[in-house]
């Protein structure tokens, strides 16, 4: 199966249409009033910080062209900055495993070098710094005072890597500060275990998330396949471009030196090398962490929502039951059928157990069960979420535990809007209300 292999493919075909204008910040405050009204909060005025999942990117878009969240029809995150709300939109690494994808979001966010720690690169081999973001962050006061909070919107892989993020927030890493102290050098302050994860996080609100991983994984040939296929389509004259001259991927792999693209090394070239590289094979990758064996694995760094931190997901469904079976929509992404038609007739005893039937509704990529939630399960919370007049549910959100507002009717690239021409008008109620949600949580 191709896995992920399209986003871009679709997107390239379309035209760009024109952003909503900028909206005074007063229309935020004013929209926000029944939300926080109903559940006797106060609001907040806390940025929202949005991460993009595997093979993903950030704020500047590929080719100039084509935003993460917006596709090439616009770009949601500025919409929703056009209406008050304070954004942020990293680049993080769209290969790696969650663990380095947490120590690249932190240390951006709080202005120091990434530090993948002493114990995590002695393990797999890496280089224990990255690149240096001192004097560069995006909210150096972040989690000083309890007053400076964030929040995250999160797609994909991108909910998988803020659950953990936040999660050492809140328990730091012990194993990190003995391999610190043993060798008489400081522990990044990321894995100090005097922390409290809800002074740096308010809400968290999960986009098609790989919560649980994905049978996906275990059914693709292997990262070759689904990386190499998605490079491929993306740039079919890739054969002609040094990778220095490309431009449009940053894999933020320095800390691994033996894949950093060589001098006068083509694009595809690299690409077969490093997804064919022992790094590829391991259990430090997107790959690896995307699947239900490394989810599962219990070696892997705890990771559940958190006491303290308000979670919400959306998770999505672009099949149809027939039988016992679900096939995918119509409307599906043409990228995405096989993976719909092979997830919706899953039935992998060694992997699922008896559970197989409860995976087979998904997105295309990603298994409703498995973006609801984490494995500790949800509260039902249905909320019109898609609409532009939406009436917030009367039930107030707790803290610990994924608030579920719903499966919406979206495939997996058609819910950040990344392949579709029309995701904007499809696309800005929806992104609002999360916004609305977010920011009426407490303070």
């Amino acid at each position: 199966m191709k896995f992920f292999a399209s986003a871009i493919a679709v997107a390239f075909a379309q035209l760009a249409v024109a952003a909503p204008a900028a909206v005074e910040l007063q229309a935020r405050a004013d929209a926000l009033g029944p939300f926080s009204s109903t559940w006797g909060f106060s609001g907040n005025n806390y940025p929202m910080v949005f991460v993009h999942g595997l093979t993903g990117w950030g704020e500047k878009p590929i080719l100039g062209l084509v935003n993460y969240f917006g596709g090439v029809g616009g770009n949601l995150v500025k919409v929703v900055a056009n209406k008050g709300y304070k954004t942020f939109q990293p680049a993080i690494g769209p290969l790696s495993s969650n663990w380095e994808r947490a120590c690249e979001l932190y240390a951006q966010l709080k202005g120091t070098k990434v530090d993948y720690g002493i114990a995590h690169a002695k393990k797999f081999g890496h280089n224990r710094f990255g690149r240096d973001y001192t004097g560069k962050g995006l909210l150096p006061n972040w989690g000083v005072g309890k007053t400076n909070k964030v929040h995250f919107v999160a797609h994909s892989m991108g909910p998988q890597t803020v659950q953990l993020l936040v999660s050492l927030l809140n328990f730091g890493n012990a194993e990190e500060l003995a391999a610190a102290q043993g060798a008489g050098v400081p522990a990044s302050p990321l894995f100090y275990t005097n922390k409290t994860a809800s002074d740096f996080v308010s809400g968290v609100f999960s986009l098609a998330g790989v919560l649980q991983g994905t049978p996906a994984v275990e059914l693709s040939a292997g990262m070759p396949d689904f990386v190499g296929s998605l490079m491929k389509v993306l740039l079919g004259v890739s054969n002609f471009m040094d990778i220095t001259a490309v431009g449009l991927w940053d894999f933020q792999l320095d800390h691994w030196p033996e894949l950093s693209p060589k001098s006068g090394e083509k694009f595809t070239d690299y690409i077969t090398r490093i997804t064919n590289s022992a790094w590829a094979k391991g259990k430090s990758n997107a790959y690896y962490d995307l699947s239900l064996t490394g989810t599962r694995d219990p070696a892997q760094p705890p990771s559940a929502a958190q006491p303290g931190v308000y979670y919400f997901s959306i998770p999505c469904s672009s099949t149809f039951k027939v039988g016992e079976i679900y096939v995918a929509d119509l409307d599906t992404n043409l990228s995405l059928i096989q993976g719909a038609n092979m997830l919706g007739k899953i039935n992998n005893s060694t992997l699922l157990g008896n559970d197989s039937p409860l995976w087979r509704d998904n997105d295309g990529q990603v298994s409703v069960i498995s973006s609801s939630s984490d494995a500790k399960g949800f509260i039902s919370w249905p909320f019109d979420i898609r609409s532009g007049s939406a009436v917030p549910p009367k039930t107030k959100p707790v803290t610990g535990k994924y608030q579920n507002v719903g499966t919406q009717d979206f495939d997996h690239l058609a819910i950040n809007g990344v392949a579709d021409l029309l995701a904007i008008p499809r696309l800005t109620s929806l992104y609002t209300n999360v916004a609305k949600v977010l920011y009426s949580l407490p303070a």
